[in-house]
């Protein structure tokens, strides 16, 4: 069994299950008789676990194994879609939402251990780059995946099936593959301090955290916007509007390449991050179809600032990497609660054109940060 390539395909798996409510927004929104910020918080509340897992996760797996860790997570993620296949309420269906967001962490963690088990130099950058696109993929295919099936039959089909496929992954015979350590971080507070001050990791870590509540934001709430552009647009459509989630695995493999191309890594960043912010404005007034193709512009430049700033921060003393990543991981996220949660509140009250001006301050956000860190 060659042990990277069902890592990989298991880490694909992982992150459908996290995005598959996402291009049912209005389907869930008239099912469950919620409005959009309610409705956004079944992406958010998995997301906050996400956002704490880097820095505390670390205490409570650090004497298991990552194999015990990956066959028991599978199966207690599995569980949680055999339950949301079978209910058709909201409180439950955000309750085991917020349950998937415990055990995803954990299972990230594991397969983490054994993707970087051995590896240095290149080594690990390639098989990072290929985790980046895994986790592009997962997300695209599970949005794709329950748009048709919702469109064509019911979205609990899609939590039977990946109830299945997560039942075999935990069957495969992980017994052969060598024993790992979790390999969590476990910050203390001087190390969290360090990390946050050198090099100007803070600013960049801030400008990540306002990347991906606009990233998140606004691929939670498009679906709501296509359904009032084109009231007869199905759920199979608006996950096919995700594909230009494609466009972020040019990015995440050619990054460095685009970066030395348009005169260094601050300069490319700031670029990337001025075009998602441009592209967030421009969508006040796109059609259904113009929202298709600035999708593919949004993703280009959100991967290339994500692609960079992960570089950079890692730049940091080899004894520091593991605490600034989980720094990394835990902006990122917790930008993407932010973004897919209190943003409907202002949808809710004020409109598209309201909501999308808001991403784009928080862009400019961003790009301040992005400009302060350069040179640190």
């Amino acid at each position: 069994m060659n042990h990277s390539r069902v890592l990989l395909a298991v880490t694909v798996l992982v992150f459908c299950v996290m995005y598959v409510p996402q291009p049912l927004v209005s389907v869930l929104s008239a099912r469950f008789a919620v409005d959009a910020a309610a409705v956004g918080l079944l992406v958010s509340i998995t997301l906050v676990p996400m956002a704490i897992a880097p820095l505390t996760y670390g205490y409570f797996l650090k004497r298991l194994s990552a194999l015990v860790v990956l066959r028991w997570a599978l199966l207690a993620l599995a569980a949680s879609c055999v339950a949301l296949a079978l209910i058709d309420a909201y409180r439950p269906f955000l309750l085991l939402r917020g349950l998937q967001g415990l055990i995803i962490p954990a299972i990230l963690t594991a397969l983490m251990a054994y993707l970087s088990a051995q590896q240095d130099g290149d080594g690990l950058k390639s098989i990072m780059a290929k985790y980046v696109a895994a986790t592009i993929i997962g997300g695209l295919m599970g949005r794709l995946i329950s748009g048709v099936v919702s469109q064509w039959y019911d979205y609990h089909l899609t939590y039977w099936g990946l109830a299945a496929a997560l039942v075999m992954a935990a069957a495969l015979p992980w017994q052969r593959a060598p024993r790992r350590a979790m390999n969590a971080a476990l910050p203390t507070r001087a190390g969290l301090l360090r990390a946050w001050r050198i090099n100007g990791n803070l600013w960049r870590f801030l400008a990540v955290s306002c990347l991906f509540a606009v990233f998140a934001g606004f691929l939670n709430f498009l679906p709501l916007r296509l359904s009032t552009l084109d009231s007869a647009i199905g759920p199979a459509l608006i996950g096919l509007a995700y594909v230009g989630y494609l466009g972020g695995i040019a990015t995440s493999l050619g990054g460095r390449r685009i970066a030395r191309r348009m005169g260094g890594v601050d300069r490319t960043m700031q670029g990337a991050m001025l075009l998602v912010s441009l592209s967030i404005v421009a969508s006040i007034w796109l059609t259904v179809y113009g929202l298709f193709a600035m999708m593919w512009v949004f993703c280009l430049a959100m991967f290339l600032v994500h692609t960079l700033a992960v570089g950079e921060v890692n730049q940091a003393e080899p004894e520091l990497r593991g605490v600034v990543n989980g720094l990394y991981v835990a902006h990122y996220y917790a930008g993407g609660v932010v973004g897919t949660w209190l943003p409907g509140y202002v949808y809710d009250g004020y409109g598209w054109t309201a909501l999308m001006l808001t991403f784009a301050v928080i862009g400019g956000a961003g790009l301040y940060c992005l400009v302060r860190a350069q040179g640190r």
